[in-house]
């Protein structure tokens, strides 16, 4: 066993040292000259028990430095959302909904799922316990470990799917400067820049590394790429209204059949006017329209495809023996991001059909602008008139420019602790204190005032009341700066989380069993979390033409307690148990366990298993979170049959006759402060092979399976109208408001612990290091294959749900050479064919032009490198996307596309081209 234990150690020194290139150098193979006993314990992620063997029950990918710059990326989020294993999770190709992160997600769970660790110790999330991963600067970081089961018990909320632990760099001597630009070669677009300084000093006692990090990423407009650059509303930019002919008087309908207008429906209850503004300019009256005919607006080309931002970070570290047996460790880090978010112009939409909002804004007669000569309302309760039913308005502010979403965030993280032995025995010791913090501003630009434009609109508007008159009548060019400056504005909204850790934790050898000694872990932790979002005050008074949305305020404590062990039953057979004792300020006690096995039939062969409940705790933004209005599509089952109502018992009340008038229903998304933690079952097995015949040679196979019950979620607005309706449930009722005609004016659709996710699957990993005459040889082959992927029982394995994909498999092969003063890399990564949800719904026979399938997709990036040892200097340079690779589209053009761009942005390069790039790092 002597020579297999040395052995193992050599193997996690490459794994585990400051270059994974040390895997071609042969000085290590020194160590194995070395004892037993000179053989370092070190701590892997997913223990807190310090081993010789890199090897351990929990599947662990390891990542090194000299793999994370191969890649060419520059955050280390896009580099985590390539790996096989990895789901869908945001990124900063996400502009509509986007905010300028990137998170990870591991087994398509959630990235609220994942738990990110810094050094084994949280990193600050958000409102919903998500992690900004581009608020690590990649200059900084050594390696990652990927666990790839629940760690719960070792390390508390959020690791149902798993750990993500960012190791930085170490004993880093002297100085490194490293320059990096790159852009696409055939659009010249989406160039990025970075500068990373890095500076080092160790002595006997002690050490500090300072690094320096700055990152641009210029943006790519949706428009300059063919797959995206069509995307159709019908929010025109010169306007459109339609005007339903039993809402205007006989006189209005024979002036607009006279000007030889078509009334659409003639003789049905629906029949109406469909006309938009005929030419350019100011000029308004009845001639001055057409009949619509197909008039759309085409948003995508005033779209990012890519998101521009800005990066700065500042990441300091300190170590001092302040004993034999004392040390004291401290780190800071600090990042500021700017970044931004464009969108075409905003659209006005005003009338009942648009929601409760848009029906608040009339059209008065006396307006200067209106053609009609007689009041349009928005509602029917303020017509006075039976049956009225409203117009409809639409129009694009065009004129306003587009909207600009702009986040100016940051986050800092500062740790200080001591760490030491106790005595001569094999205990260890550490305690620390973090303190991080995000905010984050953002300011938004080109918002509609809705409130001014009634007023604009209304009777009494002129320069005496200080209101301008607005024109939604004329064609392109109609609205005047004057105009925009009444009834646009700018917000600012803020939101930020603070965390508080406070950990104490030992570990050593217990006792000795016959077949060997027990290692033990125990530790503490206190964390407290408190966060706040304060949106614009007209965003907050529902005056704005987006949603309206309260504050959010509020917090939780959470005390931990847990024990590990390792557990030597007899020779090569190891157990490893833990549990973890959680109290949690808003929910109450809980506690979970889990359990490792590990068996080594023979040296090269290592049989592993896990089995663990997971938990995670709600989030902020789950317990605490302003109301926040939505207006989905729902029908309600209330609605008049024949004039009159359905002889239900949550109908009672309404009258007959009523017919519901919007068929989006304005609904209030709530937060539930008594929400229970979500749970967890995760199970593992698999091998690690290493054959001693080969050598150089790593087979790795893992099973898993991972069920989360009570999963939060909103209950649904449909199922509380249904179950209102029917009697199914009574307490539904109680979060529905109707006014006295019937209309269901607020629906409360609240969190719950009801959802269920199931995934399974096999990950296959294998290796080869090989030296010849013409250079040394590193391949890798890394493959994902899902079994399973259920929420709530419905399969989601091998389709695309827009910017959410599910292959079946997914695949990464590397082949890296190095000989001398040259290296070089080769990458291919590839993605299942899938098939797209709208097929799945039946919908592809009847739409032309819509995929049924979204085929396979693989890429290539490559790197060389050539190193100046005189001088200490490397270059690079690479391409990613080597054959400029393009992703099948979803459908002609954006109309009937899921995703935002036509295709996922989360599965495949949003480039679409080669991109270049090269880096310069010198050392002194």
């Amino acid at each position: 066993m002597l020579n297999n234990q040395v052995s193992k150690a050599v193997r996690l020194a490459i794994a585990f040292g400051a270059a994974s290139t040390a895997a071609f150098s042969a000085s290590t193979i020194a160590a194995e000259d070395e004892s037993a006993e000179k053989v370092e314990r070190i701590q892997v992620t997913g223990s807190r028990i310090k081993r010789t063997d890199l090897e351990s029950a929990s599947p662990v990918l390891v990542i090194g430095r000299e793999d994370l710059a191969a890649t060419g990326e520059l955050s280390i989020g896009d580099i985590l959302q390539q790996i096989p294993a990895a789901g869908a999770a945001l990124n900063t190709a996400f502009n509509n909904g986007g905010n300028g992160s990137t998170n990870m997600d591991l087994r398509n769970l959630g990235a609220q799922r994942l738990l990110v660790l810094v050094n084994g110790k949280r990193w600050v999330s958000s409102l919903g316990s998500t992690v900004d991963l581009n608020s690590i600067p990649a200059a900084s970081i050594e390696r990652v470990e990927v666990v790839k089961d629940g760690a719960s018990a070792i390390y508390g909320s959020d690791a149902i799917a798993g750990v993500v632990n960012i190791i930085t760099r170490r004993d880093f001597e002297g100085v490194e400067l490293s320059l990096y630009g790159g852009e696409n070669m055939k659009y010249n677009d989406g160039r990025q820049y970075s500068a990373d300084l890095t500076v080092g000093t160790t002595s006997d006692r002690g050490g500090l590394m300072m690094n320096l990090s700055h990152v641009t990423q210029q943006e790519i407009w949706a428009g300059d790429r063919d797959i995206s650059s069509m995307g159709n509303s019908s929010t025109t930019e010169k306007g459109r209204i339609r005007l339903t002919s039993s809402a205007i008087s006989s006189d209005l309908r024979d002036q607009l059949l006279a000007q030889g207008y078509t009334e659409n429906n003639a003789g049905k209850s629906n029949a109406g006017f469909d006309l938009v503004p005929n030419g350019a300019g100011s000029s308004v009256g009845l001639d001055s329209f057409r009949d619509r005919d197909g008039d759309v607006y085409n948003y995508a080309p005033e779209n990012y495809l890519v998101t521009p931002q800005e990066r700065n970070s500042f990441y300091v570290q300190a170590f001092y023996d302040i004993s034999d047996d004392v040390r004291f460790v401290s780190d800071f880090m600090m990042t500021n991001r700017e970044s931004s978010q464009l969108l075409a112009a905003m659209p006005l939409t005003i009338g009942a059909s648009f929601g409760a909002a848009a029906s608040r804004v009339d059209i008065h007669e006396n307006n200067i602008y209106n053609p009609f000569g007689e009041t349009l309302y928005g509602d029917a309760a303020r017509s006075g008139v039976e049956g009225y039913i409203p117009f409809a308005g639409q129009r694009r502010f065009v004129e306003a420019g587009n909207r600009i979403y702009r986040q100016n965030d940051t986050t800092y993280r500062a740790m200080v602790g001591l760490e030491g032995g106790i005595g001569d025995t094999s205990w260890v010791w550490d305690a620390s204190y973090i303190y991080g913090k995000n905010s984050q501003d953002v300011y938004t630009t080109g918002l509609l005032n809705l409130t001014r434009i009634n007023q604009a609109l209304g009777d009494n508007c002129n320069a005496s009341t200080s209101c301008v008159p607005l024109n939604l009548f004329g064609g392109a060019g109609s609205i005047t700066q004057d105009m925009i400056d009444f009834v646009t504005f700018d917000s600012v909204s803020r939101e930020g989380l603070e965390l508080k850790d406070y950990t104490l934790n030992f570990s050593g050898d217990a006792f000795e069993l016959p077949a060997g000694v027990v290692g033990m872990a125990v530790g503490f932790e206190r964390r407290e979390e408190s966060g706040y979002d304060t949106p614009d005050p007209l965003t907050q008074s529902g005056e704005t033409s987006g949603n309206q949305r309260d504050a959010t305020s509020g917090g939780f404590r959470l005390d931990e307690a847990y024990v590990e062990l390792s557990i030597p039953v007899i020779e090569g057979l190891t157990v490893s148990p833990a549990i973890r004792f959680s109290d949690h300020s808003a929910y109450g006690s809980n506690s979970t366990a889990k359990v490792g096995v590990e068996y080594r039939p023979i040296d090269d062969l290592l049989l592993r298993g896990t089995w663990a409940e997971g938990y995670r705790a709600p989030s902020i933004s789950d317990l605490y979170a302003g109301n926040a209005d939505s207006y989905p599509t729902l029908t309600d089952p209330c609605n008049s049959v024949d004039g009159v109502v359905p002889d239900l018992p949550g109908c009672a009340g309404v009258p007959n006759g009523y017919a519901q008038s919007n068929t989006q229903i304005r609904i209030t998304n709530v937060s539930s402060p008594d929400l229970k933690p979500e749970e967890s079952e995760s199970k593992t097995f698999g091998f690690v092979y290493n054959p001693s015949f080969v050598d150089g040679l790593e087979f790795t196979v893992d099973y898993y399976d991972i069920e989360v019950t009570n999963s939060i979620g909103r209950y649904g607005a449909s199922r509380i109208l249904n179950e209102c309706a029917t009697g199914d449930n009574t307490t539904s009722c109680d979060y529905i408001d109707r006014d006295a005609n019937g209309n269901v004016t607020d629906l409360r659709n609240f969190l719950q612990n009801s959802g269920t996710y199931n995934v399974e699957g096999i990950d296959f990993y294998t290796a080869y290091k090989f030296d010849t005459e013409y250079g040394s040889f590193r391949t890798s082959l890394d493959v994902s294959y899902v079994m399973t992927n259920e929420f709530d029982g419905e399969d989601q394995v091998g389709v695309q749900y827009g910017d959410a994909g599910y292959p079946e498999y997914k695949g990464t092969f590397a082949l890296d050479w190095a000989l001398g003063d040259f290296d070089a890399h080769w990458q291919t990564r590839y993605v299942d064919r899938m098939q797209n949800y709208y097929d799945v719904l039946g919908y592809t026979p009847f739409y032309p032009g819509m995929a049924a399938e979204i085929g396979s997709y693989t890429v290539h990036d490559v790197s060389v490198g050539y190193s100046l040892d005189t001088y200490n200097t490397k270059f690079t340079l690479g391409i990613e996307n080597l054959f400029a690779k393009e992703p099948s589209p979803e459908y002609l053009n954006n109309d009937l596309a899921i995703s935002t761009n036509n295709f996922s942005v989360t599965e495949y390069d949003v480039n679409m081209d080669r991109f270049v790039y090269v880096r310069a790092t010198i050392k002194f």
